[in-house]
């Protein structure tokens, strides 16, 4: 079986497949899986009862605008948090 890697990077000058890219993409990656955590995260923990009893999320006197808005600024609030901790 042929290598296709090979096959397609055979005209790539060797010098610009080197460690630095490798470490880039690396670490590129891990940042993207640890902020698709996060957001996975934060979407299950504001469907559980609990947390819709804390924030009042259930309150019938409230419109559904209202509702979509607190639930934003909530995971709004995550999405800070992780930039915040990205440059710490």
């Amino acid at each position: 079986m042929p290598n296709i890697f090979k096959q397609h990077l055979a005209d790539t000058p060797r010098e610009v497949l080197n460690w630095k890219l490798g470490l880039g993409v690396l670490c590129f990656g891990i940042m993207g899986a640890s902020r698709g955590i996060d957001e996975g995260l934060i979407s299950g923990t504001v469907q559980q009862k609990s947390f819709v009893a804390e924030y009042h999320l259930d309150d019938p006197n409230m419109s559904a605008g209202s509702r979509a808005n607190r639930l934003g600024n909530i995971t709004a609030m995550v999405q800070i948090g992780s930039i915040a901790g990205a440059l710490m």
